[in-house]
């Protein structure tokens, strides 16, 4: 079974994080484009109103001068300038703009323009119904060139068109008069004149990176003392019960830890107490043991060759009694020390744990020369030797080991 690739709990937590941001940014996108569909001229309260003042400023003195026809092509640098396609609407005069205009966005334009006067000083029967158009601020005085965003719209050749109300001095005799500059970009970012995207990313990332700043240091510590839990864990499956963790507060993990240090004390006092009563208990038995070998011992001499077999059996019982309480103090005995692990041959120590427990037994050993292993080496004999001391006692003789 192929085991699965690790995904620590430090990567799912930043993770979910990071979900958690996209998905408050996209509702956040989501918002504002409901917001936009609502009226795209609630940008120009904005910095996009600056900006389009701002072109509105630069493009008055190309134009202060020239003729109407003139002036499309003074202005042409400059939109070339912020990529965006520019042009001068004036219901007036026959303009050329640089590209069809669409019929809402000249309704627009016609409407965002002041009636002009007539002769009398009223203005002629198209306009007197009209409402006068609503700036952002009041009109310029006369004479003096300025420029106030009008509005910004969508038209119907999918496009994004802006319109700046542009105030020129007196031309041929005439009052001043005001033409409505548009502009015109594919996108809704006019390359930066409607919409600039670059704060809205760079203040994502921001946040972003705040988060994962102040996120990390919190989870990072929730994960290394998880680790130490682990390795604390590690260390009791192993029968190593004096673990010991770092301090913490009284948060659940900080709980967990103490629990588990308390456990681990617990379970080390229980395994000491087993042991000690194996011990005891062990070496209770002993003197008992002793006392009934040296009464066969004595006995033996006094019964008659008819009963030696029955004798023999006691004693063989006997013996495995005493092996048995001796195998029980030898482990109570490796409980109570450290083992002292070692690099040690493994060939030589079976052959002399075979010619020690099984000089009566057929053995064959099969360990390669120069084979090493790393362990206690009292212990791994112990262990050997009740291995073959078991094939003795329960396979008899003539078994093969």
């Amino acid at each position: 079974m192929k085991r699965p690739l690790p995904f620590p709990l430090l990567a799912k937590v930043l993770a979910w994080l990071v979900l958690h941001l996209v998905i408050l940014g996209l509702a956040f996108f989501a918002f504002v484009r409901w917001q936009l569909g609502l009226g795209l001229d609630s940008l120009l309260s904005g910095s996009a109103g600056d900006r389009l003042t701002a072109f509105g400023d630069s493009v008055l003195p190309q134009m202060i001068g020239k003729s109407p026809e003139q002036w499309n092509q003074a202005i042409l640098p400059l939109a070339r300038e912020k990529q965006v396609t520019a042009g001068v609407f004036d219901p007036r005069e026959t303009n050329v703009f640089p590209r069809p205009i669409p019929e809402n966005v000249i309704r627009r334009a016609r409407a965002s323009l002041p009636p002009p006067r007539a002769e009398h000083g009223r203005p002629p029967p198209e306009f007197r119904d009209r409402p006068p158009p609503r700036l952002r601020e009041a009109p310029p005085s006369a004479g003096q060139p300025q420029s106030r965003p009008l509005f910004l719209m969508r038209g119907d050749d999918a496009g994004y068109w802006a319109g700046v109300l542009l105030q020129l001095p007196p031309l041929r005799g005439m009052p001043n008069r005001p033409v409505v500059l548009l502009l015109h970009a594919d996108r809704l970012d006019g390359s930066g004149m409607f919409f600039d995207f670059k704060p809205w990313l760079w203040g994502g990332l921001a946040v972003l990176a705040l988060s994962l700043a102040f996120w990390t240091p919190f989870v990072w510590s929730i994960t290394r003392y998880l680790r130490h839990l682990t390795t604390a864990a590690d260390q009791i499956a192993s029968g190593r019960f004096h673990v010991s963790l770092p301090a913490r507060g009284n948060d659940e993990l900080g709980n967990l830890g103490r629990s588990v240090e308390s456990m681990a004390a617990r379970l080390d006092h229980l395994i000491d107490g087993q042991k000690r009563f194996l011990g005891d208990a062990a070496h209770e038995l002993c003197a008992p043991l002793a006392r009934i070998r040296t009464a066969l011992g004595i006995l033996e001499t006094r019964l008659v060759d008819s009963d030696s077999t029955l004798l023999a059996s006691i004693e063989a019982d006997t013996t495995d009694l005493a092996n048995l309480v001796d195998e029980i103090l030898a482990f109570s005995r490796t409980g109570n020390r450290q083992p002292q692990p070692r690099v040690i041959e493994l060939e030589p120590l079976v052959r002399e744990v075979l010619a020690r427990e099984s000089s009566t037994m057929e053995s064959a050993v099969h360990v390669p020369r120069g084979l090493t292993v790393t362990a206690d080496p009292a212990i791994l004999s112990r262990a050997l030797g009740n291995l073959v001391r078991n094939a003795a006692i329960h396979a008899g003789p003539d078994a093969r080991v």
